[in-house]
């Protein structure tokens, strides 16, 4: 499956929408969900630092400043990308997908199942007391795994088997992305699905 990475200048629907609405964000500064007032489950304080890591790595790719794994050569620059807002709807479905997956004292080895059509997931498990956030792990791929560059600078970097999670983040067609997480005895699962399959 060939995924285009992105684009020269970002266009951003939520912005626009929320001008329109004249309430770009919370008096808190937290960042509102696009389909709804508040998250369904996803803890609040957790809705905003996930976005705005999301963005912030999809922005660097934009402006053309994302290194390419440890090459010292950065990525092109993303065309047509637009920012990440959170979804309620993407929130449901990334819940019921994750209720799906047992509560064990070890981590499994693969996330749901049963994965929604039209969504693409990322899983996480961590045992208590590591303490590192998800998206920030999944989007460090890109620090560690070089990704193919045409030297044609007309030709769009395309995923290629290496950093899936990395890519399918900041590709330049998804805009929602919805998260569940679930506390079991020893373990924390995080569960998160974007709007493109």
């Amino acid at each position: 499956m060939a995924i285009t990475l992105g684009s020269t200048a970002i266009y951003s629907a939520i912005h626009k929408r929320r001008e329109a609405n004249k309430n770009p964000v919370r008096k808190d500064r937290r960042i509102v969900p696009a389909d709804c007032t508040e998250p369904k489950k996803f803890p609040k304080d957790k809705l905003g630092s996930f976005v705005a890591e999301l963005n912030r790595r999809r922005r660097l790719m934009v402006d053309g400043n994302q290194q390419n794994g440890g090459t010292g050569v950065k990525l092109k620059k993303g065309r047509s990308v637009m920012e990440v807002e959170w979804s309620c709807h993407l929130e449901e479905e990334a819940i019921a997908a994750l209720n799906t997956t047992a509560c064990d004292m070890e981590c499994p080895r693969d996330g749901p199942s049963e994965i929604p059509n039209g969504t693409t997931g990322f899983f996480d498990c961590q045992y208590d007391g590591k303490g590192y956030e998800p998206m920030g792990s999944w989007l460090s791929e890109m620090d560690k795994n070089d990704i193919y560059q045409d030297p044609n600078p007309e030709v769009r970097v395309m995923y290629g088997g290496k950093n899936r999670n990395y890519c399918n983040l900041v590709r330049y067609d998804a805009y929602g992305i919805g998260c569940a997480e679930k506390e079991c005895s020893k373990t924390r699962l995080t569960f998160c699905l974007t709007n493109q399959p």
